[in-house]
């Protein structure tokens, strides 16, 4: 993974500097070596190596001859020309562009004035003029029409309170930071020193002992994943290894300058535009990029792919398939690996889950079943309970988030209200791994965790007092929940039996439940038991009775039968009993009892006398009550047998 990541930084040297570098730097470590020499020599190698300054605004100290002045500058598009560099926090800069850091500065100046005193370099010089100045412009004017000014530290500390800068550098005699060629070449030097290294594993070269990616001999850096900012495998890192020291952890893992500052590139130049959100996890994505003979014939189609790349993955809306269409259809990627973990700040760190080698030709299979279940969507007609607005499914996969919750480790935001519902049973790191690299997963860890969350969320729903609210928490929950087993069924993770009609000898002998019959006969997918059928079709005729006593305005007595949906067997027998009675009931003077209604009451009847010992388990009843539930009002038309239009106006189940 991290040659993939070389590569790339290798690449952004490529398409930024034309001049200096080609193809053989991707071929060779050599060519590379000679290309890296050039594009130093040049003075555009910097432009790769210091960090972009993200503030719209940047305080400059001036000098020119003994006039020293503070300005207010918008910060340019290259503002790599500051030589910009974060370091440990009680370590000092290595240019003199720093952060709002009091402490830090106090340091870096006092490195500074040490340094002028064996080094009369007319930038330092000036710098440490700056530093000690006691006369500094600052473009104010005091009350009697003089110019204000301010010793060093006090200016520093007037623009941060008046101005709000939070960046600060100087210009000498006209020149910014890289633009002084004794700076720029210090800075370069300097940096592996400050970054890939501490004071207590610093850099060595030992015969024998090569770089970890180019394999070279030379000088080797012990810090250098933590110190570019990819705490990826921390194998650099002090305990890694029990028993060995810190200055012997980091000849684990050792890696030379050069190879040091392809992975800087690619992570402060690529990485931002690799990142994306997977079902409520945040992932970087890492193409590994196609080896070609002819690397000089295709070097023009795997820049321009990266370029692609880099555009799809940032872009901020993503439809259909979305990323993972991009990443399929790209021609310069051979494979991808998912890094998740805390990955959109400054440092990609914590890592929690690595899935490596994952094959276009698979993510071409994701994206044709985010297609197909799209589809499905699109085909429903107007007054089908599981037509949404939106697409059920994006590149994103955030219907995995909607069915089984926020993933484990997630912070619950500000602003009270209660606490999303967290998956324990279900890891879906492990069925995202499963989704990407083809794999296996239990179907019934699935429904048993979907039946924690619809549990959860129905007992939040009734706690409110909104019975509506309520049963739109179960319809909402079960219609992504079928999307979503449509999706994994689609790909081979669960395998779902279709096909298996228990009940068709009592259900043709009624016209109004063709449509039913047709739908356990070939639709229907997972339905293969006689257990499964009868929670279906109880659940069918009780969301009957609910939708019964809704138009009434009668007490929605049913729910509470549910038992916060912890139902075991004898509990779905026990509901089927209460739903009759009460349609009985409500049977005075006029029948509740519909043709299509007493068809499926009898199904359920003659299903229930031919199951003998119940193998379906309290974790996958709530589901198939709510699959039936979600669906009665499409199957079970009113009296005058016209179909109930309960479709839901809006579910928006994309993140």
């Amino acid at each position: 993974m991290l040659d993939a990541i070389r590569n790339l930084g290798i690449l952004k040297m490529i398409d930024g500097f034309k001049e200096e570098f080609d193809f053989n730097a991707l071929k060779s470590v050599d060519s590379f070596l000679e290309e890296r020499g050039k594009a130093i020599k040049s003075g555009v190698y910097v432009r790769l190596q210091f960090e972009p300054i993200s503030a719209d605004h940047i305080g400059i100290f001036t000098i020119e001859g003994e006039t020293i002045k503070f300005v207010d500058e918008s910060v340019s598009d290259d503002s790599w020309k500051y030589l910009f560099l974060k370091t440990a926090s009680q370590g000092t800069y290595i240019a003199p562009t720093w952060k709002a850091s009091p402490s830090k500065l106090k340091k870096t100046v006092k490195k500074y004035i040490k340094d002028s005193e064996e080094n009369d370099a007319d930038w330092l010089q000036n710098a440490v003029k700056i530093f000690k100045s006691t006369d500094i412009e600052i473009g104010e004017l005091k009350e009697d029409g003089t110019l204000e000014r301010k010793p060093f530290f006090e200016a520093v500390e007037w623009a941060k309170k008046t101005k709000k800068i939070k960046v600060f550098s100087v210009k000498i005699n006209g020149k910014y930071n890289a633009e002084i060629r004794e700076l720029l070449d210090l800075s370069l030097r300097e940096k592996p020193k400050a970054i890939y290294q501490t004071n207590d594993a610093t850099s060595f070269e030992l015969p024998g002992v090569r770089c970890s990616l180019c394999h070279k001999e030379t000088k080797l850096f012990p810090n250098v994943l933590a110190g570019v900012g990819m705490n990826i495998a921390n194998v650099d890192k002090f305990g890694f290894f029990p028993g060995v020291t810190r200055r012997n952890a980091g000849k684990a893992f050792p890696i030379c300058a050069p190879c040091a500052e392809t992975l800087y590139a690619a992570k402060v130049h690529v990485f931002p535009k690799l990142m994306q959100r997977i079902s409520g996890h945040q992932a970087l994505i890492i193409p590994h990029l196609l080896e070609s003979k002819d690397m000089g014939e295709d070097l023009d189609i795997v820049t321009s792919e990266l370029k692609r790349l880099m555009q799809d993955v940032g872009g901020a809306e993503r439809t259909e398939s979305g990323i993972l269409k991009d990443l399929s259809d790209n021609k310069g990627v051979s494979t991808v690996t998912f890094i998740i973990g805390d990955v959109g700040g400054q440092s990609v760190e914590n890592i929690r889950k690595v899935i490596p080698d994952v094959l276009p030709s698979r993510l071409s299979d994701i994206s044709r079943a985010i297609e197909a279940v799209n589809g499905m969507n699109d085909k429903y007609p107007p007054n089908h309970p599981w037509k949404s607005k939106y697409p059920p499914l994006d590149g994103n996969l955030g219907i995995i988030r909607g069915v089984l919750g926020s993933p484990k480790y997630s912070q619950q935001k500000g602003g009270g209200g209660r606490k999303p519902f967290k998956p324990s049973s279900v890891d879906t790191l492990n069925l995202l791994s499963a989704i990407f690299l083809k794999r296996t997963y239990s179907l019934k860890d699935i429904l048993s965790e979907f039946s924690s969350k619809l549990s959860y969320d129905f007992l939040g729903a009734l706690s409110s007092g909104d019975n509506t609210r309520t049963i739109y928490s179960m319809w909402n929950n079960v219609t992504n929940m079928v999307y979503l087993l449509s999706f994994l069924d689609r790909l081979e993770v669960i395998r779902m039996n279709s096909g298996n009609n228990f009940v068709n000898k009592y259900l043709e002998r009624h016209e109004g439940l063709k449509p039913l019959n047709g739908f356990l006969s070939t639709e229907a997918k997972g339905l293969d038991t006689e257990e499964k059928q009868y929670a279906f079709l109880v659940g069918l005729l009780f969301g009957k009775l609910i939708s019964f006593q809704q138009r009434r305005g009668v007490a929605t007595s049913g729910l509470k039968w549910l038992k916060g949906l912890q139902l075991s067997p004898q509990d779905l027998m026990e509901i089927f009993v209460k739903t009759r009675g009460k349609l009985d009931d409500y049977s005075t003077p006029r029948s509740a009892w519909s043709d299509e209604m007493r068809g499926v009451a009898e199904a359920i009847g003659a299903l229930g006398a031919n199951i003998g010992d119940w193998s379906i388990s309290r974790k996958e009843i709530p589901y198939y009550l709510c699959l039936g539930q979600s669906l009665s009002g499409y199957y079970l038309p009113g009296k005058g047998g016209e179909v109930e239009s309960e479709n839901q106006e809006e579910v928006n189940i994309n993140e």
